[in-house]
């Protein structure tokens, strides 16, 4: 079995047993400890079973009534890749997807966005050049997964944001051209380092923001500005002073949240840029054109 294929098989038995199984070892932020028992994972995978809270105006998003989590763990990173199935891909006003969806469809579509988050952002061997990292809200007292964004470091060059397996590799790369004494000393050497030091002036490491979805019952209280607010934070932990992202031209809602609420200037259009979208119908993400906005701000 190649590497995907060994990835998509774990994440299917993942699934399979994660009623069955213990503890979920979530990775603390600096202000609060995430601990989570057996049954409050089982309410969190099957969100169902779980009551909601009504979405009204007495019940605006206060931070103290929630947890900010990130972790490396499988299971967590399962969790995350079923959230934006429902919340992003299925779930959101952009993509708009209508019509009804099996549960065989849907598992598809779910181990297919876990494995590429695992891939991205999960636990491996060895040190990875480039920072990722998994942030999501859960309320305090359910645990109920109320929104997720990720960020991770890569390198644009030009006008071109490098995908992150790519990039690590052009890092790598730059590296492994020095002699012997200067490898060791950029050996654990910092993307931006090695960006400013050793690649074409026309390259820089930038701090990308993706993936950022916010449950259907949890919108409108102020939550996508909190976790943004929180992923900045991130960002300049990292020794980064400004943040991108990239937006579809035409996703409203998104571009309203970044430019007019978090202060995100457009830098630069793509046209024709490659997307996807998930078809409720087969179960697979499919390929599609888009124009896109490269957005930053500093921090």
């Amino acid at each position: 079995l190649n590497k995907t294929t060994r990835m998509k098989f774990s994440i299917v038995l993942s699934l399979s047993l994660t009623f069955l199984q213990g503890c979920l070892a979530f990775m603390p932020d600096t202000a609060k400890r995430a601990t989570l028992d057996s049954q409050t994972q089982i309410a969190m995978f099957f969100a169902e079973e779980t009551p909601k809270k009504e979405n009204t105006a007495a019940n605006k998003f206060d931070p103290e009534t929630v947890d900010l989590v990130s972790s490396q763990n499988e299971r967590y990173i399962n969790m995350v890749g079923a959230f934006l199935v429902d919340n992003f891909w299925l779930g959101s006003m952009h993509h708009d997807v209508s019509g009804d969806i099996s549960d065989t469809a849907r598992r598809s579509l779910v181990i297919e966005q876990s494995a590429d988050l695992q891939e991205k952002y999960g636990e491996q061997m060895g040190l990875r050049t480039l920072d990722g990292q998994i942030l999501s809200v859960l309320d305090a007292e359910t645990k109920d997964m109320l929104a997720v964004v990720t960020l991770k470091s890569t390198l644009l060059i030009g006008e071109s944001v490098i995908e992150s397996e790519r990039a690590e590799s052009i890092a790598k790369n730059a590296v492994a051209a020095l002699s012997p004494k200067l490898r060791r000393e950029y050996k654990n050497a910092s993307i931006q380092k090695i960006a400013d030091e050793l690649l074409s002036e026309d390259t820089k490491a930038i701090a990308l923001v993706a993936n950022l979805a916010v449950g259907s019952s949890a919108r409108g209280r102020g939550i996508a500005r909190y976790i943004c607010e929180e992923v900045e934070d991130l960002a300049k932990s990292w020794g980064f002073s400004e943040i991108c992202l990239i937006v579809e031209s035409e996703n409203a809602p998104a571009r309203s949240l970044y430019e007019d609420k978090l202060g995100y200037k457009v830098v630069f259009a793509i046209d024709n840029d490659d997307a996807l979208r998930a078809d409720p119908a087969t179960g697979e993400f499919v390929e599609v054109q888009v124009d896109s906005l490269v957005m930053k701000k500093s921090i």
